[in-house]
C-alpha cells in the first residue's frame, strides 16, 4: 500500500504537507539570506549535582547539629542530677544542724552546758519586780555540788 492509496492519508493531506514543506524551505532560504540560522529547540535543564550536594550538605549539618545538641543536653542532665544529689545531701545536713541547734537551745541542753562550764544552779532564786524595782526573796549564794548532780 502506498501512502497515496492508504485510507489514513488523503490526497489533500499529502498536498497540504508538501506545500508546508516547500513553504518552510522557502522561509529557510529567506532566513539564510538575512543571516539567520535555524536552531533547534533549547532544552534548559538544571544540573542535578549542585542541588544534590546542597541538600546533602544541609542534611549533614542538621544531623551534626542534632548530635551536638543531644550531647550538650545529656551533659547538662548529668550535671543537674549531680547538683540535685548535692542539694539533697546539703538539705539533710541543714536539718541535722537545725536539730542540733534546737537541742542545744533547749533548757536541758543549756543546763548541761552550764554545768560543763562550772556554773552552779541556785536553789534559792531571787526575783525582781519590774513595776517598782523591788527585790523579792533573800539572795543566798549557791554552793558547788549542793543540789544538782550531773548524769553520766
Amino acid at each position: 500500500m502506498s501512502t497515496a492509496t492508504s485510507p489514513r492519508f488523503s490526497r489533500t493531506a499529502v498536498a497540504r504537507s508538501s506545500a508546508l514543506a516547500s513553504g518552510l524551505a522557502a522561509r529557510g532560504r529567506d532566513a539564510r539570506e538575512v543571516g539567520l540560522k535555524l536552531v533547534g529547540p533549547v532544552r534548559v535543564r538544571a544540573r542535578r549535582a549542585p542541588f544534590v550536594v546542597v541538600v546533602l550538605s544541609v542534611l549533614a549539618v542538621g544531623l551534626v547539629g542534632l548530635i551536638l545538641l543531644s550531647t550538650a543536653m545529656q551533659a547538662q542532665a548529668f550535671r543537674i542530677d549531680e547538683l540535685q544529689q548535692r542539694s539533697t545531701l546539703l538539705q539533710a545536713q541543714k536539718e541535722q544542724l537545725a536539730a542540733e541547734v534546737d537541742r542545744m537551745q533547749s533548757p536541758s541542753g543549756l543546763a548541761d552546758r552550764a554545768l560543763t562550764e562550772g556554773m552552779v544552779p541556785n536553789a534559792n532564786p531571787v526575783f525582781l519586780r519590774l513595776s517598782d524595782g523591788k527585790v523579792i526573796g533573800e539572795p543566798v549564794p549557791a554552793e558547788p555540788d549542793t543540789n544538782v548532780r550531773r548524769a553520766g
